[in-house]
């Protein structure tokens, strides 16, 4: 007979080895996973052991579900997984439906999912949950330019990640337009991990570059999106009074430069920044993720 039960907050070696246990096979395994990385998943993406389901037969794990919250905001989930002997008997439609009539309870009722354009399978089980589209998403690199070559780079200084943080224009997109880990509140949950480069007048920050450099993107997490062989820096936000090329591309110059590597914007909106005004930067569009939509409901 299969049980199912939420989680505990000591649960999290039980939550990484159900997650072995159902990706099984070469190359199943979305992303690596450790007791490690769950925990910093909760302190950084707001991940709850409470939101997260293990499914068993007996006592061996066959399927799990791992979810993050955000009061009163959404959910998100993160991984829908059964082991391969138990699929297609319901188990993870299972897992869905509690999860959704636990959130249509205890709160927040909108639960978001995001998937790459290409996981049709996945894409087509959300949907049998009742996930509808929302909006799409798309991931943009930028390799940089060399630094002597850039006009501008002698006007770029760091500066504190909390006090770009701070300013008004970090707020100016809605936090469900922004992709759940370059929203404000999971840059904030970074603390002073996140590195700063902005052009200052005396007016302000005119442009400002926030970026991930401390080297935590080398290790592939569910939210940067088919990640390349070489990890690059994850850009947190992009932004600024005037964010006009002949601003930006000094910042971009700077970022790359220092840290060695290109530099990756995962999981824009639409909304983020003006159609085509990446590409002016010098940043092009790559893989696209979709994320969905629904409602708990209590059943």
């Amino acid at each position: 007979m299969t049980a199912y039960r939420f989680c505990r907050s000591d649960d999290v070696p039980l939550i990484v080895d159900a997650y072995e246990r159902c990706n099984v096979g070469s190359g199943a395994r979305p992303w690596r996973l450790t007791v490690d990385h769950m925990k910093r998943l909760g302190r950084e993406m707001n991940l709850w052991t409470s939101s997260c389901m293990v499914a068993f037969e007996g006592p061996e794990p066959i399927g799990v579900l791992i979810a993050a919250k955000r009061e009163p905001i959404s959910s998100l989930v993160l991984h829908v997984a059964v082991h391969p002997d138990h699929r297609r008997r319901g188990h993870a439609r299972h897992m869905m439906t509690s999860l959704s009539q636990k959130m249509a309870i205890l709160e927040p009722t909108l639960m978001l999912v995001e998937l790459p354009e290409d996981d049709a399978l996945g894409r087509r089980f959300f949907e049998a949950c009742g996930f509808t589209e929302r909006d799409v998403l798309t991931d943009y690199s930028c390799a940089g330019e060399a630094p002597a070559g850039v006009p501008g780079v002698d006007l770029v200084a760091g500066v504190a990640g909390a006090e770009l943080v701070s300013q008004t224009d970090f707020e100016a997109v809605a936090e469900l337009d922004r992709c759940w880990q370059r929203s404000s509140l999971s840059i904030r949950n970074l603390r002073d991990r996140p590195r700063g480069l902005a052009i200052a007048t005396d007016r302000g920050f005119e442009a400002w570059l926030l970026h991930r450099g401390d080297g935590d993107a080398e290790t592939p997490l569910p939210f940067l999106a088919a990640p390349p062989t070489r990890s690059p820096v994850e850009v947190l936000a992009l932004g600024g009074k005037m964010p006009v090329p002949a601003l930006v591309r000094p910042l971009l110059a700077v970022a790359s430069d220092r840290a060695g590597r290109s530099l990756h914007l995962p999981r824009v909106h639409p909304s983020e920044i003006p159609a085509g005004r990446l590409e002016e930067y010098g940043f092009s569009p790559g893989a696209r993720t979709i994320r969905y939509e629904s409602e708990a409901s209590p059943g």
